[in-house]
This record gives structure tokens, sequence and C-alpha cells, in this order.
């Protein structure tokens, strides 16, 4: 979040030169008295030096961020005719916008690892920095799904896959639902020279893969 220092004669005077410089009213302004001190200035005539380190308001930032990414992101999925709903939160401990994708269309934009939800994501965060500047993220994220914990698990399986090319040797992967097994499945199937088998239950699943002579 962007802060600045202003130095001048009064506590008001710089109130409105930071007001005027970050694009805010009072209200939306916090400040840090860094000096304030008085002397004896030019033929004896006492003098005051203030000086003060200010920033917009988080609460201000983050709102002016969620729905300028709100914005963008409703016209697009309109366009697109997802049925797609958003919902926001505010993380002030964070300095984080999180977009909640909620509704039957998520699942185009989580497929393979949701690199269609990574490109989306960085689309956002770069509409809203042109627009506003560049400040706290926007953080894009499918209800009910630890999209991190799949992209680990997509890595995971392309590294298994890796070493299954270059050594003939089958691989291990496990899975904790039903959702992790589709996921492996889907990228084992693009492969022509490797197969699959599943097995176990629970926490105990897990799929193998191996070569196919």
């Amino acid at each position: 979040m962007m802060e600045k220092e202003f130095e001048g004669k009064s506590l008001d005077q710089l109130v409105e030169i930071a007001c005027e410089e970050l694009g805010c009213v009072p209200e939306d302004l916090e400040f840090e008295i860094l000096e304030f001190s008085s002397s004896s200035g030019l033929l004896g005539i006492p003098g005051k030096k203030v000086r003060i380190k200010a920033r917009i308001k988080a609460d201000k930032v983050l709102s002016e961020r969620a729905n300028r990414a709100l914005m963008f992101l409703k016209e697009l999925l309109n366009y697109a005719e997802f049925k797609i709903d958003l919902k926001t939160n505010i993380l002030k401990d964070k300095m984080q916008v999180e977009i909640i994708l909620l509704g039957e269309d998520v699942k185009y934009l989580i497929q393979n690892g949701a690199e269609t939800l990574t490109a989306l994501e960085f689309l956002t965060n770069k509409v809203v920095a042109r627009a506003l500047g560049v400040g706290p993220k926007i953080v894009l994220k499918p209800e009910g799904i630890d999209i991190e914990k799949e992209k680990k698990l997509v890595n995971a399986v392309k590294r298994a896959i890796e070493k299954i090319k270059k050594n003939k040797e089958p691989q291990i992967i496990k899975i904790g639902s039903q959702r992790e097994q589709k996921i492996v499945v889907n990228l084992v199937k693009q492969e022509e020279n490797i197969d699959y088998k599943i097995e176990g239950e629970g926490k105990q699943k897990k799929v193998i893969l191996n070569w196919k002579e």
C-alpha cells in the first residue's frame, strides 16, 4: 500500500496536500506524525515544522480494488455466458482481496490443475493495476476447492510421467477424493504409452502408473 511523507507548517495543510496527492478524502486517510516542532525563525518570528507519513486506509484500498475486479469479472463472465456467481472477502490481515467463485460453470476454470483460473487471476490483477495502480493482490478461489493442493497434485503426476518415460518403472500417486482421482486419470489418458490402475480405499487409495510394453 502506497505511503508518502509530507512536510509543512500545519497538520491541516499536510492533510489537504496528502489527500490531493493520494486521491482521497480526509475520512479515508490515516497518518502518523513523525515530527511536530516549533522554533524561532527569521528575525525571531516563531515557526512550526510538521512532518507526517500518510496512506489511504486499508479498508478503502481493498474495497476499491475489490469493486474494480468484480466489475471486470462480471462483464467477462456475462460475455462468456458462464453461470458463475462471485462473493468477496476483504482480508485486512493479509492486505488481500479474495473473490470466491460459485456455480455450475466453475468447473470449466479448474480443469487440469486450474490453468484457466490462474490465467484469469493474472488478467484480473493486470486490469485492476492498470486502473488503480499496483497494490494488494486479487485472489480467485472456487468455493470448497483447494486449488493449491490440486496444482501440487498435477505437478506430481507430471513428474511421475516423466520418470516412467525415462526408466519405465511404475510410479504411485496417492489420492484423497474422486476429484483428485479424476485429475490424475485425465492427465494419464493424454499419454499413449502409460497405463494406470486404481487400488485401495479411502485414505489408502492410490493410482499406479505403468509403462505400456
